[in-house]
């Protein structure tokens, strides 16, 4: 775990948030199947798996000033596997510009997500939690399956990216990985959400908030992220961090995350199919 992060200005905050999403994604190089390339412009992983969150890039400053570089070398690299290619332009970014860049050559703008963190002194530790639920730390492999299962389904994986999430989770020893913490939470013993934190830049980052469809506006997902954050607020961290989706917004509020930018998604394939987009 890396130093934690007290009385942050806003612009370290957002600087926080960021990072520990990227530095969350990037973990999945560890597995075999996905390759970390590195350069002056550009942060990418690549994959012959033909689902974006397996191909992901990240432009970094000096490609957010001269774009056609590092769009040049992303759509070279998707084409050469013949695999889709996802690309994240965060807050700091002049997104308009940079997005129309994209757009030009062929992107797609796929998804707006929201920057959000919470000061974790704020959160109620004495909120009612949702009849007979329960949430515990993933420790299993059954329970990992269960995880993977819940968290793709809702999430609307296709089934050959949901087979390679799980796969990627199991090889490289998540449950074991100490910046990693995977929750599953259920009601009367059935499994029904899923949540997880991932710890860097000196925050708690709260990742893969899902809850099954038939049990959604009891509360679930509000539990799977207050309940993790209080755990990582009694061993001093400050600062609770997560990407919401636009849906989700209205929830984190609640909780009593505020806003601090947002960041977007665009997809590129490598021919005319629509591409598949994780909700």
């Amino acid at each position: 775990m890396t130093d934690i992060l007290r009385n942050p200005e806003p612009s370290d905050v957002v600087k926080a948030i960021e990072a520990n999403t990227i530095e969350s994604l990037l973990t999945w190089t560890k597995w075999a199947k996905i390759e970390l390339h590195k350069d002056a412009d550009l942060v990418w992983m690549t994959s012959d798996i033909p689902y974006f969150l397996y191909n992901l890039a990240f432009p970094t400053k000096s490609a957010l000033v001269a774009p056609e570089s590092f769009i040049e070398t992303a759509i070279a690299s998707a084409g050469l596997r013949d695999t889709p290619i996802g690309c994240w332009v965060g807050p700091f970014s002049p997104q308009s510009e940079f997005g129309d860049h994209l757009v030009a050559r062929g992107f797609i703008h796929g998804a707006t997500m929201t920057a959000m963190a919470v000061d974790l002194s704020t959160l109620n530790e004495h909120a009612p939690m949702p009849q007979g639920f329960v949430i515990s730390e993933v420790k299993s492999m059954d329970d990992l399956v269960t995880w993977c299962q819940i968290m793709t389904t809702v999430s609307e994986f296709p089934d050959f990216a949901a087979a390679a999430f799980l796969e990627m989770y199991r090889d490289i020893g998540i449950c074991g990985d100490p910046d990693w913490r995977l929750y599953l939470g259920a009601v009367d013993g059935a499994p029904v959400g899923t949540s997880s934190l991932f710890f860097n830049a000196g925050v708690a980052g709260i990742h893969s908030v899902a809850t099954v469809p038939e049990f959604r506006g009891l509360g679930i997902g509000t539990a799977l992220t207050r309940s993790p954050l209080l755990d990582v607020r009694r061993q001093g961290y400050e600062i609770g961090v997560l990407y919401s989706s636009e849906m989700a917004v209205g929830l984190y509020r609640d909780i009593g995350f505020q806003e601090y930018g947002q960041g977007h998604v665009y997809l590129w394939q490598p021919d005319e199919r629509e591409p598949a987009l994780q909700s």
